[in-house]
């Protein structure tokens, strides 16, 4: 904790964030002053956590409070072992989601200069993107931006203090808003390039049916030099930023197809992950589609076309029309990622699937928790119901697997059978034969 907690009846308590033990700006105000008055000029550092997809909608308010905890903690350790002890760490407002660190000159009297504190807010990004991409899971962290900005707080008499203190606030936070603006022009160029150079390229994971001890078909997943973006999830948001999602599907879709020649057993299907936004493109729909089935030997019906979640379906009208024309030609559906984001009850009863893919949030340690056994079991017996087949995704261990054959799940699929390969894996499925 960076400096005692206030007594709960001060009317101070009510500017002190109980999420992070942290100060507000205001509580560090005479603070701020009396260093200021002692020098000529003070560096501010101002910590901005972007949410790009609604954090806290998507994992609920207490798992976004426990990511902004992981900050102020980083923030307070990077004090100890790097800063000055009159150096300050505090947040913005109480329950923000912005921090704001004051640094001293590193000699009495002695002016900060800009290009010094620029290589402190440079060392003081980089460590926090290192410790929360080692400690947050890479579906949490693919959610949010984190940009550190800075400015100089000068001491003068012509403003007063406080509006001083918050335009010098305001300054480094326009700064990080350009941090984010440089990331959005470098995730463009490197967009340009991996569309331009096709370096996309596909891997192949199987989805086991366990009754059979076979194999049900293989999904295609795209992946893409990590030099150029860290996930293949990065790579479709630049493509939606910059209206390109049409063409990136295209290019996935021609490697997926390519990289399946002559892998196929008969009968095993191919799972092909679609974008909600691209089921409306005319390439998709064309002879140029079919043109790629008859070249991967394969035809309609022995593809399923997953619907994934990075998009929210807005026209439902216009999607299920645009469905049946691929469900006329025989092209299977599947609904991915079903318990995370927005894939749920709403896109399962506009769509009817043949499939219904299960989170791997749902199925982790799933022999554990009891709530979601539970749940699982009420997804499996809807999906007996109405004759839609069920896939547990990302099944790691014996025990999970387990738990799923007792459920009644069918089919699986995750690292305990095969990680994604090229060429497609054939797995060792004896697994199945101690679990059934």
């Amino acid at each position: 904790m960076d400096g005692p907690v206030p007594p709960p009846e001060t009317t101070s308590s009510l500017l002190y964030d109980s999420v992070t033990d942290l100060p507000t700006v205001p509580l560090l105000m005479e603070e701020i002053r009396s260093q200021l008055h002692d020098r000529e000029n003070l560096g501010i550092l101002s910590v901005s956590l972007v949410q790009k997809d609604r954090v806290e909608k998507i994992f609920g308010w207490k798992a976004f409070d426990d990511l902004v905890r992981q900050l102020a903690l980083v923030l307070i350790s990077i004090k100890k072992e790097n800063l000055r002890q009159e150096d300050l760490v505090s947040e913005v407002m109480v329950s923000g989601n912005a921090f704001v660190v004051v640094l001293a000159p590193p000699r009495r009297k002695e002016r900060i200069a800009y290009k010094d504190l620029d290589l402190v807010r440079q060392r003081v990004q980089a460590r926090l993107r290192r410790h929360l991409k080692d400690k947050l899971p890479v579906e949490v962290l693919e959610r949010f931006g984190l940009y550190v900005g800075c400015a100089i707080l000068e001491n003068t008499d012509e403003i007063r203090f406080e509006r001083l203190v918050y335009q010098a606030l305001e300054q480094a936070h326009t700064d990080s808003l350009g941090e984010k603006e440089k990331d959005r022009r470098q995730e463009s160029f490197f967009l340009h390039e991996v569309l331009e150079r096709r370096l996309v390229h596909a891997v192949y994971q199987p989805v086991i049916w366990i009754p059979e001890s076979t194999i049900l078909g293989y999904e295609a997943l795209s992946r893409v030099p990590t030099d150029k973006f860290n996930t293949i999830t990065d790579l479709f948001k630049a493509a939606y930023e910059n209206n390109s999602i049409w063409r990136l599907e295209r290019l996935c879709r021609e490697k997926a197809f390519l990289g399946i020649v002559g892998g196929l057993r008969p009968n095993e299907f191919l799972f092909l992950n679609v974008e909600p936004d691209s089921i409306h493109d005319p390439q998709l729909q064309s002879e140029e589609t079919m043109k790629l089935l008859r070249k991967a030997n394969l035809t309609p019906d022995r593809i399923v076309l997953e619907m994934t979640e990075r998009s929210e379906v807005s026209d439902f009208t216009a999607f299920r029309k645009t469905l049946k024309h691929f469900q006329d030609q025989g092209f299977k559906m599947a609904i991915d990622d079903v318990g995370s984001a927005y894939s749920g009850l709403k896109s399962i009863a506009e769509v009817a699937p043949d499939y219904i893919k299960i989170d791997m949030s749902l199925i982790r340690d799933i022999h554990n928790r009891q709530i979601k056994r539970e749940l699982l079991s009420t997804i499996f017996k809807f999906s007996q119901t109405t004759g839609i087949r069920l896939i547990a995704e990302g099944v790691e261990v014996e025990a999970e697997l387990k738990t799923l054959i007792e459920i009644g799940v069918e089919f699986v699929q995750g690292f305990l059978f095969s990680r994604p390969a090229v060429p497609i894996p054939r797995p060792d499925l004896t697994v199945l034969d101690r679990k059934t």
